[in-house]
């Protein structure tokens, strides 16, 4: 009991170190020599920092968490938090990025993970341990280094990757300075992480938080889908669904009038949480009119989400909360005690959603569309539901993209979405919002707010550094 205490305490120290300042213990001085206390390192990573605070912002499914007006937010113009709500582009977010937990979470989670690599050679156990733990903090590590590059940098295309600035891609825990590389090798260095050999070396399940061959696979799959290599991703997406998947059915709402989802749902491939402890999520989101209006007739998260038990005034999407909190009438305020959304992981629901697109721009549109409908009867109530047809691509990724921005508020699937259509002349879009009594601001698909500023302390620790947004 002592020794499981102990690793737990070394974890959460490892957490909770720097991707640019730290000093780690050095080479040979832990106390981590089996393979058993070094899995330990694998048993959960969190990315701080909710997708709600900012990139749910800009791709306006909400106007933030805050309990503040939103008047007041703007009005108090240097913040990022006001940049975000305006879209203004001309604020110097450099020098307002004064901390970070994201960015420090993401490059600690990876510091740890390297610890595990950089160990498991050494360690005494079992064999099949030692691959395991292998394979799954390879994968993991392209996993964080992905979402990294999506918040931190421009948008992958093969084309001008190279001409892009990137990210540090950490491999190692020798903690001198490290280097920020171009995009294009960043991406080399994630598909090297996700070689085939070490999805076939997971056991073939695992618990939400740990690797099992569908989560390699599934990792896969939307790496190379925000690659833009679409007909690469569908294979590895299909692999990941060929296991006995599992949506999330919201049909019981219509009798519990609760919406429970918890962290260890079977729709996890991989849950990433945004603390740890995992907090509820949404968690006082306040959604846009305009993602309101995006909501289907029939949706059970509106007709039947209560506080258990049906009584106006206690709606989870709550209208009188959301007016309080922004000062914006129609916005709705989440206010469920039940709900553990998958913030930063990926789900059953967001693997569909690959295959769906991938087999829709190679004009299998029943194929795609059949996906994205399967979701759908456990998102609408029976008697409203109606499936998708389309006879165009145009068509079909219209009705795609309609469902699943509802079907990931609060992840970072919108945003990431969001910022690879814009980069496709037939999918680019401007978003336009609108405060009544306030103004009407919009983000073109061009704009440097789709690319979040490193924080104050990276660029001054690390002077190869630039910001990939100017």
């Amino acid at each position: 009991m002592k020794k499981r205490y102990h690793i737990l305490s070394l974890t959460a120290s490892l957490l909770m170190l720097s991707s640019c300042d730290i000093e780690m213990v050095p080479k040979g001085q832990t106390t981590l020599e089996t393979a058993q206390e070094i899995e330990y390192l694998l048993n959960e990573i969190h990315v701080s920092t909710d997708p709600g605070s900012d990139i749910s912002i800009l791709v306006n499914e909400s106007y933030g968490q805050e309990f503040s007006t939103v008047k007041q937010l703007i009005n108090n113009t240097n913040t990022l938090l006001s940049s975000y709500l305006c879209y203004n582009e001309n604020l110097d977010r450099g020098n307002l990025a004064s901390k970070d937990s994201r960015y420090t979470s993401i490059y600690s989670a990876i510091n740890t993970l390297n610890v595990a690599l950089g160990k498991i050679d050494a360690a005494t156990g079992e064999q099949s341990i030692k691959q395991k733990v292998i394979a799954e903090a390879h994968l993991k590590r392209a996993y964080l280094h992905f979402l990294a590059a999506n918040l931190y940098a421009r948008q992958y295309d093969a084309a001008t990757a190279s001409q892009n600035g990137g990210i540090a891609y950490v491999d190692n825990y020798d903690m001198d300075q490290k280097q920020q590389i171009p995009l294009d090798q960043v991406y080399e260095r994630i598909l090297e992480d996700l070689d085939d050999k070490y999805i076939d070396a997971l056991p073939s399940t695992a618990s939400v938080t740990r690797c099992s061959r569908a989560t390699g696979n599934a990792i896969k799959a939307r790496i190379l889908f925000q690659m833009k290599r679409y007909q690469d991703a569908l294979p590895y997406a299909l692999k990941a669904l060929d296991s006995d998947y599992t949506i999330e059915d919201r049909l019981y709402m219509m009798d519990d009038y609760c919406w429970l989802l918890l962290p260890t749902s079977p729709n996890n491939f991989l849950y990433v949480a945004s603390s740890n402890p995992s907090f509820w999520c949404p968690f006082a989101d306040n959604l846009s009119r305009e993602t309101v209006a995006k909501f289907e007739d029939g949706d059970l998260t509106i007709d039947y989400g209560y506080a258990g038990y049906k009584e106006e005034g206690e709606e989870i999407w709550n209208g009188i909360y959301g007016e309080m909190s922004s000062g914006v009438e129609g916005c709705l305020s989440f206010s469920g005690w039940d709900t553990y959304k998958n913030p930063w992981g990926l789900t059953v629901e967001s693997i569909m959603y690959v295959a769906a697109e991938c087999y829709i721009r190679d004009n299998q549109i029943e194929k795609g569309l059949g996906y994205v409908n399967e979701i759908r009867e456990h998102r609408i109530d029976p008697e409203k539901y109606v499936p998708f047809t389309a006879s165009t691509v145009k068509e079909a990724m219209e009705e795609l993209q309609q469902a699943k921005f509802i079907e990931f508020l609060m992840t970072f699937e919108n945003f990431f979405d969001r910022k690879r259509w814009n980069s496709e002349d037939e999918y680019k879009a401007t978003i336009t919002r609108d405060f009544p009594g306030i103004g009407t601001y919009s983000i073109s698909p061009e704009s440097p707010l789709w690319i979040m500023p490193f924080p104050i302390a990276v660029m001054q620790t690390n002077p190869t550094f630039s910001q990939n947004y100017e």
